[in-house]
């Protein structure tokens, strides 16, 4: 991978930075970018709102000339929303999320596409979550929107393989980040079989392989969860 270029999303924190740091250490010209970013690890950094399209367009094409070309992409910023039952769900909230989530990845694949299909091929890996692969409750716009990307993810990987470019999402558990301090942990963690959170640099692990893998895994969301959607509820 050394004297690749790839692009992070949401760079500047918890399992993004993991990511960055993951891919520098492989030789890899990383560009990071998030709405407050200082430091990159291994190459650029670039502050941009992925909910704003004209924004993503403009970072991306910055990547892809300051490395020369724009081989992975992992697609990791987004929201979380608000814990409340779907009846009483705040709409602007709800849009909010799917803006940021869902809008937010489509434009940064528009945009990383058209570089990677102009160089022949590349490889993208999106953030899903356990809640693009199971109902979560009281986080309603949260699941909805990873189940959107789950289905972005499989759209994509669908139109262009044949093409070279490979499409694959993760999808975490709870990991200890920032985003999971408002939540009840222990609960969460009592759910996992592996008795514990994840570590931000475990998901990177996984990022790295789909991205890097010189394989014929595309389409795929990818459980990083210590066996939580595997568990049976109810058994032990």
């Amino acid at each position: 991978m050394s004297g690749r270029v790839a692009l992070v999303t949401g760079g500047g924190r918890g399992i993004g930075a993991a990511v960055a740091r993951r891919l520098a250490r492989e030789g890899v010209a990383v560009a990071v970018i998030d709405r407050d970013v200082r430091d990159a690890p291994g190459g650029l950094a670039i502050e941009a709102d992925v909910s704003r399209p004209d924004e993503v367009s403009e970072a991306v094409d910055r990547a892809a000339g300051w490395g020369g070309g724009l081989h992975f992409a992992y697609n990791n910023a987004g929201v979380t929303g608000v814990r409340a039952g779907l009846a009483d769900y705040p709409d602007d909230v709800f849009w909010r999320v799917q803006h940021v989530n869902v809008g937010g990845v489509l434009a940064c694949m528009r945009a990383e596409l058209r570089h990677m299909l102009a160089a022949g091929g590349g490889s993208i890996v999106n953030a899903a979550s356990g809640a693009a692969l199971a109902g979560v409750p009281f986080s309603g716009a949260y699941a909805a929107s990873k189940h959107a990307i789950a289905g972005l993810t499989k759209t994509a990987a669908v139109e262009y393989a044949a093409r070279g470019v490979r499409v694959n999402a993760v999808a975490p558990g709870l990991v200890r980040t920032d985003l999971v301090r408002g939540l009840d942990q222990e609960t969460f963690v009592a759910a996992h079989p592996a008795g514990r959170a994840a570590e931000p640099e475990e998901v990177a692990e996984a990022v790295w392989w789909l991205l890097s893998a010189e394989s014929f895994v595309t389409g795929v969301v990818l459980p990083v969860d210590g066996g939580l959607l595997a568990r049976v509820p109810g058994l032990s």
